[in-house]
């Protein structure tokens, strides 16, 4: 049995951001979508957000993608130096991109991991993946890299599907359950045009495989809120998001528990909100609606 703590979303600030040229404070601007271009204020809900997944107990970290407000190398240096001051083990902490991490020079996330993030990188890189006793762990990016930043788009890339099924019939899964930690959602949107800025191609082929295979799980963000799908016949569900730790941290819904054990995961929910947190206890199975195939 092992115990899994789920951020997403960071959105973190370098320092001296309003030293930027006036063309990249503009794409701050509208990357943060009204929300405060508070340095200080994201590091201190991030910082916050780590110290609670900590008291909780959790085994290993998973942070969702979004982890920068647009993936410049200074913001990568303060994730750092959040990730360290917290506490946390780098081989207990698994990290993925997002689309916002890919809004600055291409490859930014590879070069933070290695230089700032290089004690991550063994959980957090390509092709990394991390066995737990009740778990193992995948990261997948989803990110594009180079994509215009009013773009939200990402990809499923069919290697890393084929990398998880092989994970997924190997022995070192046998028992534990399987979590795929990425950005984007397994899914599509309902509407072509919001599809064309935010969706995810290949999205399916990944759905596809949770469908296959009841021990594999995906766990992401992008979304901004929690949101938890199993699938018809399904005893527990598969696909979890949870909340942006920059804009939803003080509902105290941006951390996520989960325990994992014999191939599945089940949500475990915090006693108290984030700030105050001290320990956690297993949630009832909620009713939850079927998730259909084209979803």
């Amino acid at each position: 049995m092992s115990i899994l703590a789920h951020l997403s979303d960071l959105h973190l600030l370098e320092r001296d951001h309003h030293k930027r040229p006036s063309y990249s404070r503009r794409r701050l601007w509208f990357l943060s979508a009204g929300s405060p271009l508070d340095a200080q204020a994201r590091m201190q809900r991030a910082a916050a957000s780590l110290h609670a997944a900590r008291r909780a107990g959790a085994d290993h970290l998973l942070i969702t993608g979004d982890l920068t407000e647009d993936g410049v190398a200074e913001q990568f240096e303060v994730l750092a130096e959040v990730l360290h001051n917290s506490g946390w083990d780098p081989a207990h902490v698994t990290l993925t991109p997002g689309n916002h991490d890919g809004y600055s020079t291409p490859g930014s996330f590879a070069r933070a991991l290695e230089g700032p993030l290089r004690a991550f990188k063994p959980t957090s890189g390509a092709g990394a993946w991390t066995v737990l006793a009740g778990a193992v762990i995948v990261p997948v990016s989803t990110m594009i890299e180079g994509q215009w930043f009013t773009q939200a788009s990402g990809v499923v890339r069919g290697e890393d599907v084929l990398a998880v099924r092989r994970l997924a019939s190997d022995p070192i899964s046998r028992g534990r359950a399987v979590v795929v930690a990425q950005h984007h959602p397994p899914s599509h949107h309902a509407l072509m045009p919001v599809e064309w800025f935010d969706g995810v191609k290949n999205a399916i082929a990944m759905r596809d495989l949770v469908l296959e295979r009841t021990r594999v799980h995906v766990l992401h963000g992008h979304v901004h809120r929690t949101s938890t799908k199993h699938f018809c016949g399904r005893a527990h569900a598969q696909v979890f998001a949870t909340a942006s730790v920059r804009d939803e941290f003080h509902k105290g819904e941006a951390l996520r528990l989960y325990k994992a054990e014999d191939g599945a995961l089940l949500e475990l929910a915090l006693s108290l909100p984030v700030p105050q947190l001290q320990a956690a206890r297993l949630l009832p199975r909620p009713e939850l609606a079927c998730a259909t195939v084209g979803s």
